[in-house]
């Protein structure tokens, strides 16, 4: 449509308008008109993409149903996208064949769907309706706004962030003053190699302890290397860049961290080896299980640990554990004789920056994004919807009941006295979301950089050997990546 429009008319750009909105069916029969608000008694349809029907209806269905009792509200599963072998895929055959109004996206899936334009832009219909998006993190607008090209696809009403936690009674004990907001990286791998380390037995120690979900050696190394506003790969010019000086340093400093034990290492299976743990899931997209191996800072076994909002809920801030608890462990903030977590005195600071990024962070992301399709015939019950899941009242409730980020800055989770804003304060790092990588690439460079880490973690080569490695056989997995996403 847009390559013919360059050689139409302004007349019959003017009709094809005309039809297009002609062709949108209204619910309430509002006609010629995709933008109008609905009144309760309207009448319409709208069917709406989601994990799970009856999570649908007790988390937005119900209450919806009540605001517009004549809108018939059906779902669209997109359970078997969890299991699929091509998930993406498996979502976009759902959409095309059963052609839901309103989807539930991950990031990934709303910027591959943004791009393939099969996305309603929220633009217009935002400015008329007067939808107050000033309410919203900026962040969270801005990072939607980056996913979709520019343009506004969406609308979500939570977001994820990691912080810096830390142990009070860990730094008083040794003397150590406590990590602040905007520390550089530098300054904090200095701060947990002031720690006496004790690398194992009931008593081990840590300085800093990586992310619960982190599971390759990689992914802090990148971290700071994306924060300093590095880029190991570019896609457009099919070049690996990861032997350089300025990667170099930072290896040295984190692997230096990784063989003291002031850092860290992450294991493989996420920390599962012991057996055990609390398996859990959040919005139906993000099941994951956290075993004995990730809980040092909970039990006090680590000065410092980087983690989201999770870890809160995990040490029962924000209402308690989330989800099923496996046999052989007792709930988090459990008062059986088996828990394995002690009161930690412990607050949270900003993840940590580089001083010539000293604002944003690359940790931010969306774990639920609402978005149109694009094809839908139910415009303005779409839009309803998405007002009403990404609005006021529901943004309140949740801010009592739910482990997630509010995207509405004044319903930040109560926090009982921390640092909640640490979450909040830092913006997105626009210059990562440009590293547009191809499919499989970041998984299969990790699992390659993270051999290499361990081997001289384990005194079997330098950190020049690895990085020449890493250089060489990542080079051929990009190539190879790129191939096969030309050819796919």
């Amino acid at each position: 449509m847009r390559t013919q429009g360059k050689k139409l008319g302004l007349v019959v750009w003017a009709l094809i308008a005309v039809l297009a909105l002609s062709a949108c069916s209204q619910a309430g029969g509002k006609k010629n008109d995709a933008l109008n608000n609905l009144d309760r008694d309207d009448s319409g349809s709208l069917k709406v993409a989601f994990f799970n029907e009856q999570a649908f209806y007790m988390q937005y269905g119900n209450a919806f149903q009540a605001m517009f009792p004549n809108v018939e509200l059906s779902v669209v599963s997109t359970e078997s996208v969890f299991n699929a072998e091509d998930p993406a895929a498996e979502l976009e055959r759902i959409v095309k064949e059963q052609q839901p109004d309103v989807l539930l996206l991950s990031e990934d899936e709303y910027a591959s769907f943004a791009g393939k334009g099969l996305l309603y832009d929220l633009d217009a219909v935002v400015k008329q309706d007067q939808f107050d998006l000033d309410s919203f993190l900026p962040s969270v607008i801005d990072l939607l706004k980056a996913r979709g090209g520019g343009k506004l696809y969406g609308l979500s009403p939570s977001f994820a962030s990691k912080a810096l936690y830390y142990n009070k009674d860990l730094f008083d004990k040794h003397g150590i003053p406590y990590p602040t907001d905007g520390m550089s990286w530098e300054e904090v791998m200095q701060l947990a190699a002031r720690f006496p380390v004790k690398k194992d037995g009931d008593d081990s120690l840590n300085g800093l302890f990586q992310s619960s979900q982190t599971t390759d050696s990689f992914e802090l190394i990148r971290t700071i290397g994306e924060a300093k506003g590095l880029l190991y790969a570019d896609t457009d010019a099919k070049t690996l860049s990861i032997d350089t000086p300025e990667w170099k340093s930072i290896f040295q400093s984190v692997i230096d961290g990784y063989k003291s034990g002031s850092i860290s290492m992450p294991s493989e299976d996420g920390g599962m080896g012991g057996g055990g743990g609390v398996s859990m899931r959040v919005g139906g997209r993000a099941a994951f299980s956290i075993g004995p191996g990730s809980m040092k800072f909970m039990s006090g076994q680590a000065a410092m640990a980087i983690d989201g909002p999770m870890l809160m809920t995990m040490m029962g801030l924000s209402g308690g554990p989330v989800g099923a608890v496996t046999k052989g462990q007792s709930a988090v903030g459990s008062k059986t004789n088996n828990s394995p977590f002690k009161a930690v005195n412990w607050d949270i600071v900003t993840m940590p920056v580089d001083s010539s990024q000293p604002d944003v962070t690359g940790s931010l992301s969306l774990d639920n994004v609402f978005a149109i399709n694009a094809s839908s015939e139910n415009l303005s019950a779409a839009w309803e919807f998405l007002k009403y899941a990404n609005g006021e009242q529901l943004a309140k409730t949740g801010s009592k009941s739910s482990p997630s980020l509010s995207a509405r800055t004044a319903y930040k989770n109560e926090a009982d006295g921390k640092n909640i804003d640490a979450f909040y304060t830092l913006g997105v790092n626009q210059q990562s979301l440009l590293q547009e990588l191809p499919e499989g690439f970041a998984g299969s460079f990790a699992k390659l950089a993270s051999e290499q880490i361990k081997k001289v973690v384990d005194g079997n080569q330098s950190v020049d050997e690895a990085l020449g490695t890493i250089q060489s056989q990542g080079q051929g997995l990009l190539t190879q990546a790129i191939v096969d996403a030309e050819q796919g």
